[in-house]
């Protein structure tokens, strides 16, 4: 009789996966916090939905910061992750909040992916081994369907959390800001990135969709080519950073937060005449809606390659 604490085999097949219709599921990540994953994550999601597709955000992310980012931090409703964790435990199909905004459904983060999450994943990875990081991605699998747009937000303190994500993308897309501190965040997604990729193989498909410099001035051209040569560095000379970025502006990222509003909404309202938002709100929204049509472009023509 085989012990009962055998070590999983790593080399056991992987389920069937039907990884062609998953071209859909884009993910943010960074080693590093602070980078402006949520932001993206939301705003990126956010236009979207407007644009009539059906979208749904999943957010990884122990702090729950979509919540602040979507305006539902305080309401009954937000189960801080409690329902995400569930999911993970009985491998049961995961159950979003339904139109948060119009065509945009959440599986909301929070607390219950802290400890209580460590707890239960350190006891399916010792059962499973590898194996274990597809949890999300089975979770996943019986809605994916439902929605044209799936964004994961992945936290950088959480390396489990992280991984299944990675394990359930097609697309990860690294914000990184231009403050100096890009290589350790790079180097360390970059390590999780390869792991599930190659080393694993645990999912094959995904693939580095681009880098978007966050929260910099538009202007700053020298600080941009040492950024993209940091990037270089540290993920390789065909590391794709994005052409478009999202520009720095404090007084309206703290404007956001604090009336849980995407960026578009508030640029809306400023052009209702709410002069309480700032006018630089609409150089921000643009900068939203350029990177998010430019990341979609990108995914088809990348898309088309593969199946030339």
């Amino acid at each position: 009789m085989s012990s009962p604490f055998a070590a999983p085999d790593v080399h056991a097949q992987l389920p069937a996966i039907p990884w062609a219709s998953l071209s859909h599921i884009f993910m943010f990540g960074n080693g590093k916090g602070g980078v402006g994953k949520s932001s993206v994550s939301a705003n990126a999601a956010g236009k979207a939905a407007r644009s009539g597709l059906r979208t749904l955000i999943i957010d990884c992310n122990a702090q729950g910061n979509i919540a602040r980012e979507l305006g539902y931090k305080k309401a009954e409703w937000n189960d801080g992750g409690a329902g995400l964790l569930e999911s993970l435990r009985a491998g049961a199909p995961l159950n979003p909040r339904e139109n948060v905004r119009e065509n945009l459904d959440v599986v909301m983060g929070g607390p219950a992916l802290g400890d209580e999450f460590g707890i239960f994943f350190h006891t399916l990875l010792a059962k499973e081994g590898p194996h274990a990081y597809l949890r999300l991605l089975m979770c996943l699998l019986p809605i994916a369907h439902r929605y044209q747009i799936i964004v994961l937000d992945t936290p950088p303190e959480n390396p489990s959390l992280q991984r299944l994500a990675l394990s359930a993308a097609r697309w990860l897309i690294i914000p990184v800001k231009s403050d100096g501190g890009a290589e350790d965040g790079l180097a360390q997604i970059g390590l999780e990135f390869s792991y599930v990729k190659f080393v694993s193989q645990i999912n094959p498909h995904i693939a580095l969709l681009g880098v978007l410099l966050f929260d910099t001035g538009r202007t700053y051209t020298g600080i941009h080519a040492d950024v993209r040569q940091q990037v270089q560095k540290v993920l390789g000379q065909e590391a794709h950073m994005f052409k478009h970025l999202i520009g720095h502006t404090e007084s309206v990222a703290r404007l956001v937060r604090k009336r849980g509003l995407l960026v578009s909404e508030l640029a809306e309202r400023r052009s209702g005449g709410d002069r309480s938002i700032p006018e630089t709100v609409k150089g921000l929204a643009a900068d939203y809606e350029g990177f998010t049509e430019e990341m979609f472009a990108r995914a088809l023509e990348l898309r088309k390659e593969t199946a030339a």
